[in-house]
């Protein structure tokens, strides 16, 4: 390997951001192998704290799991707050679990991902936590995302997030953004 190229990897790993988690709820119970089943099951594409928003299509679960350089408007799924939507979770396995986004009866979109239950009791999903735009830090820069979920004492979901985005022209450093987002998804009680 050329050792330019091995020398740009290794900087723009080392000026990313380890984003920690520092928003954690009062009220929510821990997810190990005991209980990991008790994520399955169907959930408000909105977020029960958000739904008073003027946007609350903003903090759709959609947009919290998909991830993908480039994305574009075909990429997108389109939820308003009228006609609402729905996204499920299966865990599958020790290391994958599925989550389909439902519109209007159809699924519109099926993701697996992998995933590792930690010590703080979340399950942190793997999901290209970390894209490079162009080169990083000479004409470009770096997204990262952490997502974790567990679930509170009514079963309802716990979404937090870690959002951390930096880049620079020539190593001049240019706007950095990072926030960290804790929403409720409410679980919804299907008639049998």
């Amino acid at each position: 390997m050329n050792m330019k190229y091995f020398y740009l990897i290794f900087m723009s790993f080392l000026l990313i951001s380890c984003a920690k988690f520092k928003k954690l709820p009062t009220n929510y119970k821990k997810i190990d192998r005991t209980n990991i089943a008790s994520l399955n099951g169907e959930y408000s594409i909105f977020a029960k704290n958000q739904l008073a928003t003027k946007s609350p299509y903003f903090h759709n679960a959609n947009n919290k799991f998909y991830r993908k350089a480039g994305r574009g408007i075909s990429d997108t799924i389109h939820f308003d707050s009228i006609s609402g939507g729905i996204f499920k979770i299966n865990v599958l396995n020790k290391e994958k679990v599925k989550f389909e986004f439902i519109k209007k009866g159809k699924i519109v979109r099926s993701q697996t991902l992998k995933y590792k239950l930690k010590k703080d009791g979340f399950m942190h999903i793997k999901n290209r936590n970390t894209i490079l735009i162009g080169v990083p830090y000479i004409f470009g820069g770096v997204d990262h995302r952490k997502v974790r979920i567990a679930l509170d004492t009514n079963n309802n979901l716990i979404l937090n997030d870690i959002f951390d985005s930096s880049g620079s022209l020539l190593l001049i450093f240019g706007d950095a953004k990072v926030w960290e987002e804790l929403n409720i998804y409410e679980k919804l009680k299907i008639p049998h």
